[in-house]
């Protein structure tokens, strides 16, 4: 039977605490996830991704009433005593509850995704309790990603959009910032104007004659930046007139040179 079971809290700032969740696999191979988790006498405000044993979210922590639910991936599987799934933040005025739900599932790496019996574990938070002070510092900025051009005909009124996701193993992506310029040559990151965005994002010009930069942010302020080249240059009315200029400019150049020679 695989245990799930709650870390030692840790004290963070402003009346917040991290409370940590773990996985004792007892001997199975274990790769995907599916954890809910019931909160009463505090407020969830984050959570934190260093050090988990989960490469790829299928469902980031989010709030479902009065329960957090999280769901994962690890690829080729997890076999330990003492695997993290998790580092949940909530902020406490006074005493708290917090218990893993039996309804949370582990699914075996087997290839078939067998389903495993689980035992969930259940903690109390009480203002005279003592904490350890949470110590950490993340000086890695988030990986590598890629983005996407997108246009369908039954989303955004057949509109270009982007799709993006940026991953951070050591705290998690905050937040995502976007700058669009229009430029034959790809601009100086510092002559850009940002500002936050998400995934999808419908792109302001629709001509495509823009460069689009990408800025990923973890929670600990290290940024990652991608960028999109235009994908249109030039119109063929703007490539015409270039064409026509030239040839004027190297017909008059011609012209006065023979005059000149005279």
């Amino acid at each position: 039977m695989v245990k799930i079971y709650f870390g030692d809290i840790l004290k963070l700032e402003h009346k917040k605490i991290i409370v940590p969740i773990y996985i004792d696999t007892k001997g199975n191979n274990i790769n995907t996830f599916e954890i809910k988790l019931e909160f009463k006498g505090l407020k969830f405000r984050d959570y934190l991704e260093n050090d988990s044993i989960i490469s790829f979210w299928l469902e980031k922590p989010y709030i479902d009433k009065d329960k957090v639910i999280l769901s994962g991936i690890t690829p080729g599987g997890y076999i330990g005593k003492k695997g993290l799934l998790i580092n949940l933040v909530f902020e406490t005025e006074d005493k708290g509850y917090l218990k893993i739900l039996e309804s949370s599932q582990v699914f075996l790496n087997d290839g078939i995704g067998t389903k495993l019996e689980i035992k969930t574990s259940e903690i109390k938070i009480l203002p005279t309790q003592e904490h350890r002070i949470f110590k950490s510092k993340d000086s890695y900025p988030p990986e590598r990603f890629k983005i996407y051009l997108n246009r369908d005909p039954e989303i955004f009124d057949n509109k270009y959009h982007l799709i993006f996701e940026a991953n951070d193993k050591q705290s998690g992506i905050a937040y995502y910032e976007i700058a669009e310029k229009q430029s034959f040559i790809k601009p100086k990151i510092e002559s850009l104007i940002f500002r936050k965005s998400e995934s999808p994002y419908i792109i302001n010009d629709q001509s495509l004659r823009s460069y689009i930069f990408v800025k990923a942010v973890d929670k600990f302020g290290n940024e990652r930046i991608e960028y999109l080249e235009p994908q249109i240059y030039l119109e063929v009315n703007e490539i015409f007139f270039i064409f026509l200029s030239l040839i004027i400019i190297f017909a008059t150049f011609n012209f006065l040179n023979r005059k000149l020679k005279r």
